[in-house]
């Protein structure tokens, strides 16, 4: 969920199409840019850190099922990436 409120509006559809292409056509469908509320994500996540990546792993009612930050973001991710897999593939 790519965070683009600050990118200028006149832009925006380029700059979503660009990362769209960079994702992996049966990820698509799940590829959801935030383009308001950056300041309630913010809060949402306890953001700190502006070189941090930022994980959270929403279930299908858009409960939070898990959330964490570091610094290398690959580390956060492979720590995810089961449970999102689990996520993805429930019917």
């Amino acid at each position: 969920m790519p965070v683009l409120e600050d990118v200028p509006r006149i832009i925006r559809g380029m700059v979503i199409s660009g990362m769209k292409k960079g994702v992996p056509a049966t990820m698509r469908d799940h590829f959801v840019p935030i383009l308001e509320d950056e300041a309630e994500l913010k809060r949402l996540v306890s953001y700190q850190e502006p070189d941090d990546a930022y994980f959270v792993v929403l279930g299908r009612s858009g409960e939070i099922v898990e959330q964490r930050h570091d610094s290398s973001g690959d580390t956060g991710y492979r720590q995810l990436q089961g449970e999102i897999l689990r996520l993805l593939n429930q019917k």
